[in-house]
């Protein structure tokens, strides 16, 4: 089974403030963090929804004929509340959702997700560690919708019976949170105006 039909919500409503600056417009891999994880879900064939924070004017630029900019109006209630603007939006059967500091998953990950039959949701794990993409099914979108902010998703994820699938990939489970994981990966080093 492939992605054509599925729809991946892109989390990039978060304040970066292990950071201390704006992260996701930093450039990595000939883009930006933000950009390079958008264009992996694009690269496994689906469509893909960025929640980014009202005040981000750059996010804007990420829009296309397979990619929807969303807002978040109120990004402080944490992540819930971003995957709760992103699914309002999803129309395949199925959908994905990874924060969008997390570039290095890529389009492999999401096609091994794929090809599961499993009915409710499916998680990557590298050695045991559960990672991102996750995959959903998208009749969990009306529960996801009710759910209190104070409740995370992943009491509902295991209250769905999720199958978790061993694909022995690190970058599942590597994000960029701090100037010093960001210098590792890049070779850069973060000045403080960087992505500001």
């Amino acid at each position: 089974m492939g992605c054509e039909d599925l729809d991946c919500v892109v989390l990039a409503a978060g304040a970066s403030t292990r950071m201390g600056q704006a992260k996701l417009h930093m450039p990595f891999g000939g883009g930006t963090i933000v950009g390079t994880t958008v264009a992996n879900a694009l690269a496994a064939g689906l469509r893909v929804i960025v929640v980014g924070r009202p005040e981000d004017e750059r996010i804007g630029g990420l829009s296309g004929p397979r990619v929807l900019v969303v807002r978040n109006p109120d990004p402080d209630r944490g992540m819930l509340s971003s995957i709760r603007e992103g699914v309002s939006h999803v129309r395949g059967g199925r959908f994905f959702f990874i924060p969008a500091d997390m570039p290095f998953p890529g389009p492999e990950v999401y096609l091994a997700l794929a090809r599961s039959d499993a009915a409710g949701p499916v998680i990557p794990t590298c050695g045991g560690r559960r990672g991102h993409p996750v995959l959903m099914p998208s009749s969990l979108i009306a529960s996801i919708l009710k759910l209190p902010d104070d409740k995370p998703l992943k009491s509902l994820i295991t209250d769905s019976g999720p199958t978790f699938l061993e694909l022995g990939d690190e970058a599942l489970l590597r994000d960029i949170d701090t100037a010093e994981e960001y210098a590792a990966v890049s070779g850069t080093t973060c000045s403080p105006r960087a992505g500001a």
